[in-house]
């Protein structure tokens, strides 16, 4: 009994020193701003009061009468520009600048010491030069100061950058044209040149469709009304049709306008007439005599027939149209309804057949009476399946492995049209 009595007060003792040296060594911080007394005289209402008192009101202010940001509006590849902000000090201590990071040259005025004074105020300038690719342009300079509400500031420049020749629009996007139409477009050529130039020889480089297309070349003033590319020299309202006769499928070539400078002489327009013509898309060096400027067009050629599709009928990638039976029990309807549709010029005259039929012992496909709507003609279509004495399969697992069915045009300009099928048929 004894000895467990002296066990439990040899214990007492030993959590009391622990106790004791955890107290001395953490038990206690003393805050940085001195102790916090619970409970005392500080609470929400008064401590910001109570912080004021330890910090100065007096502090440097940072202004910029102008901004932060120029646009230098038009620039040329490789000119230089230059820019100047203005800093002030509408504070009540000195404010200290620094440069920080920048993009282009940036330079502060005569400082002294680095620091403006109350009242005073400096230049900031900004010097690049264009060299880009593209057709806009930035750069930036940070300014780092000791104003603790502007403790960076960030200077920018931006514009547009613009080639001895411009576009508007750059490229010509035709869309989806149906054959047979007349295809119009429009596009502007703005030149940046320093020396007058004369519309020379227009011509789609593509042979083909340029025997189908007329031109015509306007020159034009740039006013206000072009934007950014009112300072522009000279402008060249250019104006084609492509006439019909091209094939279904994609556009892609370009309409190659020369521009040749205007000669006072004769020996100048000898000097034209050996000048290489430069290739651009509206970019790209200056030259001297001929530039050759290149239009990208781009488009495709649809057939004046469609279809209108619905939860069976879906076109498909390149063209065409696909109607989708699925696999067929003995029970389930063998006959559908689709609508083909005719538009372009020859909508209200062109009558259209049904043409070859793939198998034709187990399809059967006929067209209604034509419904005229504004610029298009639907033609109802009805499809008719047709089961054998064996079980048909025709969903298309192999190439080939579908049924068709041709939709004719009696007018030469309105290509046939193929609507595949796919179904499987069980034996009748």
């Amino acid at each position: 009994m004894k000895t467990l009595i002296a066990c439990l007060i040899f214990a007492a003792i030993g959590v009391a020193v622990a106790l004791t040296i955890n107290e001395r060594r953490y038990g206690h911080y003393e805050p940085a701003f001195g102790p916090i007394s619970y409970r005392g005289d500080i609470d929400a209402s008064n401590a910001m009061a109570t912080l004021e008192k330890e910090w100065s009101k007096k502090l440097p202010k940072v202004e910029l009468p102008d901004g932060h940001t120029f646009d230098f509006g038009v620039m040329r590849p490789d000119e230089k520009g230059e820019h100047v902000f203005v800093v002030k000090n509408v504070g009540d201590e000195s404010l200290v600048l620094k440069v920080g990071a920048s993009t282009c040259k940036c330079t502060v005025g005569e400082l002294g010491d680095e620091s403006l004074e109350p009242g005073e105020q400096t230049e900031v300038t900004m010097s690049w030069t264009v060299l880009t690719s593209e057709n806009t342009f930035g750069q930036s300079a940070e300014l780092r100061t000791n104003d603790p509400n502007n403790i960076a500031i960030r200077f920018e420049i931006k514009g547009t950058v613009v080639r001895d020749v411009k576009l508007f629009p750059e490229e010509v996007l035709l869309g989806d044209v149906a054959a047979g139409e007349d295809i119009p477009f429009d596009v502007n050529v703005f030149s940046f040149m320093d020396a007058p130039m004369d519309a020379g020889e227009i011509k789609i480089i593509d042979d083909p469709i340029n025997e189908l297309t007329d031109f015509e070349v306007t020159p034009f003033e740039p006013s206000e009304q072009d934007g950014i590319n009112a300072t522009a020299s000279q402008g060249f309202h250019v104006h084609g049709t492509i006439h019909p006769g091209l094939k279904q499928g994609p556009i892609t070539s370009s309409v190659m306008l020369t521009l040749q400078a205007q000669s006072s002489d004769e020996a100048s327009a000898d000097d034209n007439e050996n000048a290489e013509a430069t290739e651009s898309q509206g970019e790209g060096e200056s030259s001297v005599g001929k530039r050759a400027v290149y239009i990208p067009v781009s488009g495709r050629i649809v057939g004046a027939l469609s279809m209108l599709p619905n939860s069976r009928l879906k076109g498909v990638s390149g063209g065409g149209y696909v109607f989708d039976f699925g696999i067929l029990g003995k029970d389930d309807p063998l006959t559908a309804k689709a609508f083909v549709r005719l538009k372009g010029a020859e909508h209200a005259d062109a009558k259209l057949s049904i043409g070859e039929i793939k198998p034709a012992e187990n399809v059967e496909a006929k067209l209604g009476e034509p419904i005229r709507q504004g610029n298009m003609t639907l033609f109802p279509l009805e499809l008719e399946l047709k089961p054998g004495t064996v079980a048909i399969d025709r969903l298309g697992m192999n190439k080939g492995d579908y049924g068709s069915v041709m939709i004719e045009s009696d007018d030469p300009l309105v290509p046939a049209l193929k609507l595949i099928l796919k179904f499987a048929l069980p034996a009748r």
